[in-house]
């Protein structure tokens, strides 16, 4: 029986298929260590900062940011200066985002989706300079909705926007704007709430106009007649319902 002088393995026997795995896995074992030489897997003492500055926009599922914050979970985890600060939009966020925290931005942030995607690929960033970016956890795939005003009750729309489109024309004819609200353009309010109109023959590039309106500020802007339909997240479609100004079809 002989061994191999630099691993110390047994060759008794070997094939070249098994010299050739145990002189790959040697190989890689001494690149490891010549990487990592305190050791690639050895524990630390913690994370490698004491904190970030995370972003969230005041919808639901935000929630289990502010309620780590408010539980002490980061501070438990080894994060005591983690700041959980409000964002006016998503695209402040993006904007935020792009700067990074070190620059008086945020590090990351609960953001809607595709954004991280259209970050990632410079689609949405000034210059169209891409930003890298990593999605850690999905925090909703649920509670999302399209809102539409009071004023349109009677027409019994539901999910099928079609019975909106002769009084969206009466509206037109009478000279006054009909205005589509969403949340972020490329977002998925905003595709939700084109794919919905236009299955239901209303054209959402000619026979409306689609506005972006942050989150927290749909309700309010129903509420004065500045637009006739909205998607946004919750609590926001629940709100418009419990202030008696529109509905969610």
């Amino acid at each position: 029986m002989t061994k191999n002088l630099q691993t110390g393995i047994s060759t008794s026997g070997m094939t070249r298929r098994s010299m050739l795995k145990t002189t790959a896995a040697a190989a890689l074992i001494g690149a490891v260590k010549a990487a990592f030489p305190s050791g690639a897997f050895a524990a630390g003492a913690g994370p490698e900062v004491k904190g970030a500055k995370l972003g969230f926009i005041a919808l639901t599922d935000s929630a289990p940011l502010i309620i780590a914050k408010e539980k002490g979970f980061f501070d438990k985890h080894g994060l005591p200066e983690t700041d959980v600060a409000k964002q006016a939009s998503w695209g402040a966020t993006r904007d935020n985002l792009v700067l990074g925290g070190a620059a008086n931005g945020i590090d990351g942030a609960h953001i809607l989706s595709p954004l991280p995607y259209l970050m990632h690929t410079g689609k949405v960033t000034q210059n169209n300079k891409p930003v890298p970016m990593a999605i850690l956890a999905r925090l909703n795939l649920d509670s999302q909705g399209i809102s539409v005003a009071k004023e349109y009750a009677e027409t019994g729309v539901q999910l099928d926007s079609s019975k909106l489109k002769a009084a969206f024309e009466k509206k037109k004819a009478e000279g006054k704007e009909i205005k589509a609200a969403m949340t972020f353009p490329g977002g998925t309010h905003d595709l939700w709430i084109r794919y919905w109109l236009a299955a239901g023959g209303i054209d959402p590039n000619k026979d409306v106009s689609t506005i972006v309106v942050p989150p927290p500020q749909m309700v309010a802007n129903m509420k004065v007649g500045n637009m006739d339909v909205f998607c946004v997240g919750e609590p926001w479609n629940e709100q418009l319902v419990n202030q008696g100004i529109g509905f969610t079809a």
